[in-house]
């Protein structure tokens, strides 16, 4: 019987980085866990307006924590008359006993290929009470038009406010899933409407990981 396995973490230290970067003894491991985790909450909670699709978080000592905030606007999240960064970092410094704490945004080049970003996307507009299929053929025509290879969209829950919970599943091109050097991305959000929590699952397959680095870097065969 199949498996299946988050494409991120089945990938980890072969052809994805890791999304936090310490190292710390017994004593300490479990107390940068926990602030990792509160971190993460706290960013993707309150600052959601930004387009954040991930976080990532680097230490130096026990005392300095560098959080990597990737972001689709990050205008929103700086902010023009408020500086957002510096209340964010006290509000981070709180949350981790008084450290350190330097905050380096990132924009993401390519918000239509991140899979966190068309999930949260299909989830506003099912939270307007868009049609989902409307909603799931739009993201897909976006990232087909953005030059992915294939995608994967799974929406679940009380579809159009229907008494009985389904799934429905569109795909595109080529997802392999099992190919560890294909780059895949993977997304999910939860849209909360009046009838019940839809879940929102979104795979997006860029391309394989020799492709996607000559095409950063401009190389060519």
């Amino acid at each position: 019987m199949g498996q299946k396995i988050r494409p991120y973490g089945f990938r980890v230290g072969i052809s994805k980085p890791w999304r936090s970067r310490w190292y710390a003894n017994k004593k300490a491991f479990g107390t940068y866990l926990v602030e990792d985790s509160k971190i993460r909450k706290h960013i993707l909670s309150v600052y959601k307006f930004a387009a954040i699709p991930r976080v990532e978080i680097e230490r130096k000592g026990d005392d300095k924590i560098t959080v990597y905030v990737f972001t689709a606007k990050p205008g929103m999240l700086i902010g023009k008359k408020t500086n957002r960064l510096s209340d964010l970092e006290k509000e981070i410094s709180l949350l981790t006993d008084g450290k350190l704490v330097d905050i380096r945004v990132m924009e993401v080049q390519k918000p239509e290929l991140d899979a966190q970003l068309a999930a949260e996307r299909i989830e506003e507009q099912l939270v307007r009470r868009g049609s989902f299929r409307r909603a799931i053929k739009r993201e897909i025509e976006l990232i087909r038009g953005a030059g992915a290879h294939g995608c994967k969209v799974v929406v679940a829950g009380r579809l159009g406010g229907a008494d009985l919970g389904r799934i429905e599943k569109q795909t595109w091109g080529s997802v392999p899933l099992s190919t560890l050097d294909a780059d895949i991305d993977y997304g999910f959000a939860e849209a909360k409407t009046t009838y019940g929590i839809l879940g929102i699952k979104v795979w997006i397959h860029r391309g394989l990981m020799k492709q996607t680095e000559e095409a950063k870097y401009g190389l060519t065969s």
